[in-house]
């Protein structure tokens, strides 16, 4: 019995919640009318090349692994093994950030302290193991959380329009946006604004992990990246103007956080009750972000199996469910381990806020590895169901640089040190050298298993034909 395919409706909602954070909204809505202009630059000079590549490599390459084949395949077997090490370990602490915020959720909606070291613990390890049996049931039933968080993620989206619709028929929005200035000006948090309007973006290119998994498979995919692109701009664009249109920008900072937002919106305009739905819709859409990240992220570690530099184990499929059995444990346990260190005490949690920081740069690396692999690819020949932007390797190449591009300047702003902060120097060297460690990591363990593959397989030349 094979495992059940998903189909495009659920293909799209599944991109669609890993693809598009409404967390975002606020941080954006803080900086002002300005950021509406960095969200229009960021889907032309980053989500468009994102997806082009993502639709092109898809088609070149078939094999297991996404971004991980194609900078293996496309460059070589160590670049390969640094994209996906780097892009793996990104994850880790946005599941355990995601895990600590959702707990805190549930504990201030149960009237509970939201900062209880245990509780948030207790919680954390419920949702991770609830998280990892879904994912081990499989795509059949691992799709339903994050189809789920998808349309909690339209209805909050709703309130939040909803809310300026009554303040605009009032006469009472809060920003005057026929005064207001729509060009950036140059400041820390401005240059925040762009690396995390850039992260905003991000996520669509872990579409092809589950090529062989979508019906369609790249013809699918493609129509997948063009709705979510429509999509996440319509929320984003629309969703800053709502907010802003129903708080101040000078009411809102980047840590004050979009459910925060929506709470005192809300209020102002009379609609508090329904805060808790909102907010638990909003819970929602976070739980099925985190359920469809979960599932991407353990196609790594199984197609590292594959390619021998995990056991075995690793690149194993329950013949049932489809799920990498192994690849999901290890990914549970991972989390898990994480979340609890950071609950510990104050050294371990400022080791975790480090963690934390250097997830900013490295998941921005691996998408330097993918355009590199479609710079180098695209004078090869398509494939003939493959695909290629409008006008061939040319604009294959110069989308590829625009990405790039855009990803460099993204990750220099964001090692860029707070104007407040009272040690700059020290912050920019914890994200560079934590980054530079994760590098010399990837490549210890990269040189490990080249060395065990080239001894098994010396031993089993040595062995003859016939062993």
């Amino acid at each position: 019995m094979t495992a059940k395919r998903l189909r495009f409706v659920d293909a799209a909602l599944y991109a669609l919640v890993i693809g598009t954070g409404m967390r975002w909204i606020a941080v954006a809505a803080a900086v002002g009318p300005s950021s509406l202009l960095l969200w229009a630059v960021a889907l032309l000079t980053f989500y468009l090349p994102l997806a082009a590549a993502t639709a092109e490599l898809t088609g070149r390459f078939e094999g297991e692994g996404g971004i991980y084949a194609w900078a293996r395949d496309g460059l070589s077997p160590m670049a390969g093994f640094l994209c996906g090490w780097f892009y793996w370990i990104s994850l880790m602490p946005f599941f355990a950030g995601a895990l600590v915020f959702l707990s805190g959720m549930i504990l201030s909606a149960a009237g509970l302290n939201p900062k209880d070291p245990t509780t948030t613990l207790a919680i954390s390890g419920a949702i991770t193991v609830g998280v990892t049996g879904l994912q081990l049931a499989g795509l059949k039933y691992g799709k339903w959380l994050p189809n789920a968080g998808a349309a909690g993620m339209w209805l909050v989206f709703a309130v939040v329009i909803a809310m300026a619709i009554v303040l605009g028929v009032r006469g009472q929005a809060a920003t005057d946006f026929v005064t207001a200035s729509y060009v950036p000006q140059w400041s820390f948090g401005t240059a925040i604004l762009w690396g995390t309007i850039m992260f905003a973006y991000s996520g669509v290119e872990a579409m092809a992990f589950l090529r062989n998994e979508i019906e369609g498979g790249l013809r699918s995919i493609v129509r997948v990246l063009v709705l979510v692109g429509a999509g996440s701009f319509v929320i984003y664009l629309g969703g800053t103007v709502a907010l802003l249109a129903v708080l101040p920008s000078r009411a809102l900072t980047r840590l004050l956080g979009f459910p925060d937002a929506v709470l005192r919106g809300l209020a102002h305009v009379g609609l508090v009750h329904l805060a808790g739905p909102t907010i638990a819709l909003f819970a929602l859409s976070m739980l099925g972000a985190f359920v469809g990240w979960f599932g991407v992220g353990a196609q790594l570690p199984f197609a590292a199996g594959l390619d021998n530099f995990l056991p075995p184990a690793f690149g194993w499929r329950h013949p049932r469910t489809g799920a990498p059995v192994a690849a999901v444990l290890l990914q549970g346990g991972v989390t898990l381990a994480i979340v609890m260190l950071s609950q510990l005490n104050s050294t371990v949690a400022s080791a975790y806020d480090i963690l934390v920081a250097m997830s900013i740069v490295t998941v921005a690396i691996p998408y330097l590895f993918m355009f590199a692999t479609q710079f180098a690819c695209a004078g090869k020949p398509s494939p003939a169901d493959g695909w290629m932007p409008l006008g061939g390797a040319v604009a294959s190449r110069a989308l590829a640089t625009l990405g790039g591009l855009s990803t460099l300047v993204a990750i220099g702003c964001s090692v860029l040190p707070n104007a407040n902060d009272p040690h700059p120097l020290q912050s920019v060297l914890k994200i560079v050298l934590s980054s530079l460690g994760a590098l010399v990591a990837g490549l210890l363990l990269y040189a490990w298993a080249s060395r065990q593959k080239q001894h098994k397989a010396a031993s089993r030349i040595a062995k003859g034909p016939l062993s």
